[in-house]
């Protein structure tokens, strides 16, 4: 119990050391996002290695202090002694970010206001027709531009705050005091950057001032700030009449071909004071959608300024000939002289724009007359190369090339060209940059180019490319320390997967965490990676257990350095040290927490909704990139349910929301997108109550169109769903009918811990039970029957037609009941074999089998595939299913328990399908439910080896083993059904899956008899796979399903 314990220790320094490793590379991949930002960041790498030298240090004592006597070696004193020095540095760190958040909200501040004033001038002037003024446009993109930007500011100070909250969690730790709440209270929170009513603020009024100006230029007169009304005389006084619209409606009949209208406004137009400004104002405008004679006659007039900006974006003319590809607007820019190097309010130049577009002939002239400008960089760092490669604009990098563009970053802060051309799949851009010896470098996240090909691209040509010019395959990045086999396996790349094992890089390297790359590919459920993986294997025990794997479902993805595992660990002892004498206290023992059932439905009802299924984004906009930084909130009217809100897009982790409601007749789910941090609703929608009835199915998918707030649909919602209603009938009451309980060795409220006991014991008769089409449970080991050769459905006959059948093929019922009776307990493999084919329903069985005997009720449920291949129409639903089973199961419960008070009949409920297991769940606290995964089966592993259990059933299904723990443990299922031949090529599994809480059972059912075990080695390993290793035991689980339909659990589960 010691050993555990300080186990426990040593795990929790893992994690804290991981998550800060982790972090260090977020904050710096920050700064390349934005680096207009880089240099005001809290430099969390100097403060982390402050501390690390202060523990070290003797103690530099404060100006106002004379004792410096302190013992070096004594890193908590150490740390204590110097906290002036630290917490000195630390408030500068915060007093730089603090002053660059003041400069910039002052800046955003005034540049809002700009842009609402130039809104309200615009909003003043009468509009007659469809037509918005020229500088509606340009207006418009200011504003969401300014939405973007305030977007940054916000990413700005939250990460910030995380770096100031982490590193004084580190502090605390490795100084063993409690300084970060407080000083976060005291020290942080009050400092004007960390206070988010500004800038929730300025969101707010940013995003009212666009709707108020999109619905304004559709002749709608909506006002969402009521308290800034229009004044619409003093604007008309100050700023004129309606002579954008004037000017517009001349250029329109001068598309139409009436070219005499727009000669005889521009005469007009030469004794008008202003214009000057109103013709290049109607230039600017007319370029992207306007004819090259309207263009050429406006030009001809001689009151064009063709030097002008627009004030709101800064373009000139060459910008915008460039964005919309006009050569004749291009050439009179180039012609007058126009500065080519000027930068419009992104930053960028007309060569941006021409990369961006494609526009090889603009690239060449810019180039020619400002060589220059090559290498410019705009406010995101993007060179003229980097737009061409992420775009895509083949021509236009080969031209940048050919003219000395850099391929190699200048500074850290730079993007590198070589590992944004392979994260793109671009392999004439890769060979291009390649021939002209591009450097092979780590990106902000410690990636290399060949980590990049490896987990983005479907190229794997790229690998050879690279590998020719001289990259390394085996090369570990600097985040993970992973080698590209990791990240093509992890994502599934079946192509670059292959292309890496045949040119041969180690297919048995194992990362930090001890774990080889086909754990991954198992965790992620990429089947054909864990074959390749498998195939091409050259050490025959290569299988390992990991270093350590605590809580493998939310750190799967993560890693930490050995180095750094020990250094942690030998500063923890170091710190347990004081005066030379060790700390003899022993650690408090982990006492098991027993837990009896799990959470269920007594009265109410369970809404699950899903988002983010079958590989579709469940929130799309009509216009992509209009809110590229929003929030969903989910709510109800219903006063007991807490709103939920997540991030967008939606992350692995919250793309499952559940309710539990007490009538379905009024539950309706209101979506609301806010912009990240504002609270302006920018679409909404409703699911209404009709949605989630579930009078024919308990699960389905719904699509919402989202509304903005002046009910246009501007996009679209989908999502899946699944409502499991309580049992209908009498449940078992728990204070007369016992629990199943299991044991966890919890560490902290933040883990599970490992399954240390539990009820389940013995052998258990695995039954298969699937309903009838009037709803009768009975046992049969496929969803369809062979009748005169037509294959029927179980679930389209009643229960008579379905006997009837059974006596056609010779079913005696009577002498099957006369077996269970007097011979069952003897063989119970053989009560497995023959009541499969029985055609007995589950209530004549449960009353016969005698009740010593444990039963696994296998539910045979199909998919929603299965469904519909297999024509059953007549499918009963997911709740009334589970309620039929539970039916019969409760019913003799109750007349078990009369006969015999003091024994009870275990039963374990065990399905493919999570909706069926899911519903069996959370209907009854009584049972166990396990989840079963097919994944990693031997005949996968191993294909020529024909194996089968002794009862083929119906129903078997794989997903990831991600997933199917997921589901397990966010429904408070027992555990996992795992095959054993998995489970032994990658018998890390095991330990992650069990820290999640989860009994494991090992499923050995697709094994031969020892009479054909010969020649299914034989056969396997003539494919080159040690089919040997897949037969054995795995270590370290809680039982195991037999192929003779026996379900297994050891009597103690001790870990």
């Amino acid at each position: 119990m010691i050993l555990a314990h300080l186990k426990s220790i040593e795990t929790h320094i893992n994690i804290i050391a991981h998550i800060l490793l982790k972090f260090g590379k977020q904050i710096q991949r920050r700064q390349l996002d934005l680096p207009e930002y880089a240099a005001s960041f809290v430099n969390y790498k100097a403060l982390k290695k402050l501390i690390k030298q202060l523990s070290a240090t003797p103690t530099i004592p404060a100006q106002t202090t004379a004792d410096t006597s302190q013992n070096a070696a004594d890193t908590q004193s150490a740390l204590r002694a110097n906290k002036e020095v630290f917490f000195f540095k630390l408030e500068r760190e915060i007093e730089k970010v603090n002053a660059f958040y003041l400069q910039k909200e002052a800046e955003f501040s005034l540049r809002l206001k700009t842009l609402v004033d130039k809104k309200r001038v615009i909003q003043s002037r009468t509009v007659t027709n469809s037509k918005a003024p020229a500088n509606f446009v340009a207006l418009f993109e200011g504003l969401q531009q300014f939405d973007g930007d305030l977007n940054k500011l916000q990413q700005f100070v939250e990460i910030n705050e995380t770096a100031v909250s982490k590193i004084l969690k580190k502090w605390d730790k490795t100084s063993k005091s409690r300084m970060k709440e407080l000083y976060l209270q005291r020290a942080v929170e009050v400092q004007p950057c960390f206070n988010r009513d500004v800038l929730r603020d300025l969101s707010d009024r940013a995003t009212t001032a666009r709707l108020e100006l999109e619905a304004w230029a559709e002749g709608e007169n909506i006002q969402f700030d009521v308290s800034r009304p229009i004044d619409r005389a003093a604007a008309i006084q100050s700023f004129g009449t309606d002579e954008d619209e004037l000017d517009l409606q001349i250029l329109q009949s001068a598309t139409a071909g009436n070219l005499q209208t727009l000669r005889e406004w521009t005469a007009k137009l030469q004794s008008v004071p202003d214009a000057r400004e109103r013709a290049t104002r109607t230039f600017l405008a007319a370029i992207n959608e306007f004819s090259d004679e309207v263009l050429t006659a406006l030009l001809e007039s001689g009151l064009v300024d063709i030097h002008a900006e627009d004030d709101i974006n800064e373009r000139n003319c060459l910008h915008e000939a460039a964005i919309s590809g006009r050569d004749l607007v291009f050439k009179a820019g180039i012609t007058a002289g126009i500065d080519i190097s000027s930068s419009d309010v992104y930053g960028r130049i007309p060569l941006h724009y021409a990369c961006m577009h494609g526009r090889v002939e603009m690239v060449l002239e810019l180039l020619a007359a400002g060589p220059q400008t090559v290498n410019r960089m705009d406010h995101d760092n993007f060179t003229p190369l980097i737009h061409s490669i992420v775009k895509n604009q083949l021509a236009c990098a080969e031209q940048l090339l050919n003219n000395n563009a850099r391929i190699n970053p200048a500074s850290e802060s730079d993007h590198i060209p070589l590992n944004l051309a392979c994260q793109h799949g671009s392999l004439e851009v890769v060979k291009m940059l390649l021939e002209r010896n591009a450097q092979l470098l780590p990106d902000a996240e410690g990636l290399y180019p060949q980590h990049m090909v490896a987990r983005a691209s479907q190229s794997p040509q790229l690998l050879l490319l690279l590998k020719h010019h001289g990259a390394d395959l085996n090369q570990r990045d600097k985040l993970y320390q992973w080698t590209p086999l990791f990240h093509a396996a992890s994502e599934g790349c079946v192509d670059c997967l292959r292309t890496l094992l045949e040119l041969g890089v180690d297919a048995d390297v194992v990362d930090e965490k001890g774990l080889a790359a086909m754990y991954y590919a198992a965790w992620e459920g990429h089947l054909e990676c864990m074959l390749l993986l498998w195939s091409r294997r050259t050490n025959a025990n290569s299988a390992q257990k990991p270093l350590d794997i605590l809580n493998g479902l939310r750190l799967q993805e993560q890693g930490i350095s050995i180095d750094q595992y020990n250094r942690e660990k030998e500063l923890s002892s170091d710190m347990e040290i004081v005066d030379g004498i060790p700390d003899l206290s022993l650690p408090p023992p982990i006492i098991p927490l027993r837990r009896y059932g799990h959470n269920f439905l007594d009265k109410k009802v369970f809404v699950q909704i899903l988002f983010d299924q079958g590989g579709l984004n469940s929130i799309s906009f009509d216009q992509a990139g209009r809110h590229p930084a929003a929030r969903l909130t989910i709510s109800s009217k219903l006063s007991d349910l807490i709103p939920r809100t997540m991030m967008l897009p939606i992350q692995d982790d919250s793309r499952m929301i559940s309710f539990q409601v007490d009538n379905l007749d009024t539950f309706a789910v209101d979506f609301e997108i806010f912009p990240t941090f504002g609270s302006k609703v920018i679409a909404k929608s409703v699911a209404l109550p009709v949605v989630f009835r579930a009078d024919k199915s308990s699960t389905g998918q719904c699509s919402l169109p989202l509304f903005d707030p002046r009910l246009r649909s501007i996009g679209q919602l989908r999502f899946g769903f699944q409502v499991i209603k309580p049992y209908h009938g009498d449940p078992l009451e728990i204070t007369h009918f016992a629990t199943y309980w299991k044991a966890t060795s919890a560490l902290d409220s933040e883990h599970n811990g490992l399954v240390t006991g539990s009820s389940l014991s013995g052998d258990h008769v695995q039954l298969f039970v699937q309903l009838t089409r009037d709803s009768v449970p009975v046992l049969y080991p496929q969803f369809t029957i062979d009748y005169h050769g037509i294959e029927i459905p179980i679930c389209h006959l009643t229960h008579d037609q379905f006997r009837l059948v059974g006596a056609e093929r010779g079913a005696n019922r009577q002498e099957m009941l006369q077996f269970l009776k007097t011979q069952a307990v003897d063989d119970m493999a053989q009560t497995h074999r023959l009541l499969a084919a029985s055609f007995l329903s589950l209530q004549d069985v449960l009353q016969q089998l005698p009740i010593d005997i444990n039963i696994n009720l296998s539910v045979l449920y199909p998919s929603p595939t299965e469904e519909q291949t297999l024509g059953m129409t007549s499918l009963t639903d997911v709740n009334s299913f589970a309620d039929a089973i539970l039916t019969d199961v409760f019913d003799h419960a109750r007349v078990a328990r009369d006969k015999n008070p003091d024994f009870m009949r275990s039963v374990v409920f065990t399905s493919y399908n999570p909706n069926i297991c899911t519903a069996l769940n959370w209907k009854q606290p009584n049972y166990p439910v396990l989840l079963c995964n097919d994944l990693g089966q031997i005949r996968d592993l191993a294909r020529d080896v024909g194996s089968l259990p002794h009862v083929d059933s119906s129903g078997r299904a794989s997903m990831s083993i991600k997933e199917s723990a997921r589901i397990a443990q966010s429904n408070n299922f027992m555990g996992l059904i795992c095959r054993s031949s998995l489970l032994n090529v990658v018998p890390a599994l095991v330990e992650t899956i069990k820290e999640q809480g989860l009994v494991l059972v090992a499923d050995t059912s697709d094994e031969t008899g020892d009479q054909d075990r010969h020649g299914a080695l034989s056969a396997a390993n003539s494919m080159g796979v040690a089919a040997e290793w897949a037969y054995r035991m795995p270590d370290g689980v809680n039982g195991v399903m037999k192929a003779n339909g026996i379900l297994r659990f050891n009597d103690t589960i001790d870990m």
